[in-house]
């Protein structure tokens, strides 16, 4: 009796069940109209690309949102609603997990990979400036005595472009282009065959291919839920039936939400565990996971045990809680950090102004004053120690390309002047900023000091005098030619050409994995230089800017929050 009562209370047209409609259907407009609004306003900062959102991939998080909506409303039709059309329920239920799910795995997936080609990347191109210095002061060349040692081209960094690897004492992993890096022992072997591993994976952690497979598990499970239509008749299209078991009706994609919150969430999220991005994309997807796996279990709990309970208020609606919490915690929250480092940024850039997309060899430049910021950040490019940090931060923020790019526009100075004034490179270097010693001599040892290079010993009066990065090659010449006043028009060696190409298809070419990112016309203008073998000192110089300010106006600016 007191089940027919409680029952009674709760049917279609009692006080109760009223309040209980208008109540959650006041809450529907209002989770709509946030969704909305949210996701608009995400989409639209996200085209900033100093906010970090595009490093989520917009178009996974939203497919995500949508989903997340669709379960979200099935549940609060169902909270207000004691029957409704079962066959709508359930394809609300399906295409909303099936699309929230997969995004959320595609997402994971894009992480890993993502996550650990910029981590090995920057691990294998980095090097003990130190060891590097004494290694030359003792006059150390390859010799069938010393461990094997293995030279990494800088395109490793963009291409991984490895061709074979000799394991001979002496021997050296080579590559197709001009520069080499020298690492050694069997951790810098599994490192590269761990890069070369997740290189293979990123064709398939872009967003064409990881929204073809949430579009494929999408049919499939349309194509399931068509079967349940016709198979079973309390959720058949004609005649419409307002009542329906949970359990059986729902239970394939159930299924598939089991396995998902239990086994493969678990095991991706234990792949990426140590992978502190800076844009808290790892915390989205645990507290996702987390929250998923609780809803799960009370809604199953409320439904299949608390019988009377669910008479009152539908275990159903607990999936609202499930979708509210995973767009707050991949929308909301995120869009609230982007509109924050976007304020700080402008901030530190009052009185920085972007270069110039006009030809900055040809234009004298207009040096403004720096801000506090600005002055901190190029003290920090100076300072090794700072720096490295600073370089291992990049890597959680996705930009290891950018430090690359930097880095090997310094190896490119040095290497040009080393050519250009052959006695400049007599001595060991006085410290520097950004100073990389290059031995262009392929056949010898090549060291590599990236990115500083100190010494405590005075260079000698025909010594290479290093620059900062923010000093441009040409100018760099003039520092080391105090006799002559070097042009925009003097070129690169003939030495250097493959290096050139090299940089080029690595940080610039758009279909590089590595590109920078740099705007269309700089690299329009590099790109018709490189086609009529305009290889001029300046080639670089409006990238090299455009890199500097993409580090200033956005790593820096996280990396001293942090």
């Amino acid at each position: 009796m007191a089940e027919d009562t409680i029952l009674q209370d709760w049917v279609a047209g009692t006080t109760n069940y009223r309040i209980r409609a208008s109540i959650v259907t006041g809450v529907s407009v209002v989770y709509t109209i946030f969704v909305i609004v949210t996701l608009a306003m995400f989409i639209i900062v996200a085209r900033n690309k100093r906010s970090g959102l595009e490093k989520r991939s917009v178009k996974l998080v939203f497919i995500q949102a949508l989903g997340c909506y669709l379960a979200g409303v099935d549940g609060l039709v169902t909270a207000a609603l004691n029957n409704w059309a079962c066959f709508v329920r359930l394809w609300l239920f399906n295409v909303g997990f099936m699309l929230s799910l997969s995004a959320m795995f595609a997402r994971a997936f894009h992480l890993m990979v993502v996550y650990k080609v910029h981590e090995l990347t920057s691990k294998l191109s980095a090097r003990d400036p130190m060891q590097i210095i004494n290694e030359m002061d003792a006059g150390v060349t390859q010799s069938a005595h010393m461990l094997p040692k293995i030279v990494v081209h800088s395109s490793l960094i963009g291409h991984l472009g490895v061709e074979s690897m000799e394991k001979q004492n002496g021997g050296s992993l080579r590559s197709k282009f001009s520069r080499t890096k020298l690492t050694s022992t069997e951790e810098q072997i599994r490192d590269m065959q761990q890069l070369k591993k997740y290189r293979r994976l990123l064709p398939y952690a872009t967003d064409r291919m990881l929204i073809t497979f949430i579009l494929i598990s999408l049919a499939l499970t349309m194509v399931l839920s068509l079967v349940i239509n016709i198979t079973n008749k309390q959720f058949a299209v004609r005649p419409v039936q307002s009542v329906c078991n949970f359990f059986w009706g729902f239970l394939p994609v159930t299924a598939i939400i089991i396995v998902y919150f239990f086994i493969v969430f678990p095991l991706i999220l234990w792949r990426v565990w140590g992978n502190r991005d800076a844009y808290g994309i790892r915390h989205d997807l645990i507290i996702c996971d987390t929250v998923g796996i609780a809803v799960l279990i009370v809604t199953l709990v409320w439904v299949n045990v608390l019988h009377e309970t669910q008479q009152i208020w539908p275990g159903l609606s607990y999936v609202w809680i499930y979708a509210f919490f995973l767009h707050i915690s991949s929308v909301f929250v995120p869009l609230l950090n982007a509109i924050k480092h976007n304020k700080s940024a402008l901030e530190g850039n009052d009185q920085l102004r972007r270069p110039s997309i006009g030809d900055a060899s040809m234009a004298p430049r207009v040096v403004l004053p720096l801000s506090n910021r600005r002055a901190n950040f190029n003290r920090m490019l100076d300072d090794p120690i700072e720096y490295s940090k600073f370089r291992t931060f990049a890597v959680s923020c996705f930009s290891s390309e950018l430090t690359a790019f930097i880095e090997e526009y310094q190896v490119l100075k040095t290497e040009t002047i080393a050519v250009l004034r052959p006695n400049s490179m007599r001595g060991r270097p006085s410290a520097s900023t950004m100073c990389t010693i290059a031995n262009p001599e392929p056949t010898k040892l090549s060291a590599i000091v990236s990115p500083h290079a100190n010494s405590n010993s005075k260079a000698d009066s025909n010594a290479y005098a290093p620059t900062s990065v923010t000093t441009s090659i040409l100018n760099t010449l003039t520092t080391n030619n105090p006799n002559t006043k070097p042009t925009h028009t003097v070129s690169f060696p003939s030495q250097l050409f493959d290096k050139l190409k090299a940089i080029y298809w690595d940080y610039i070419d758009p279909n590089s994995y590595t590109s920078v990112n740099a705007s269309p016309m700089v690299v329009r203008r590099i790109a018709e230089q490189m086609n009529t073998k305009d290889y001029n000192v300046t080639l670089f110089d409006e990238l090299k800017d455009e890199v500097l300010f993409m580090l200033y106006s956005d790593v820096y600016t996280r990396y001293i929050r942090k």
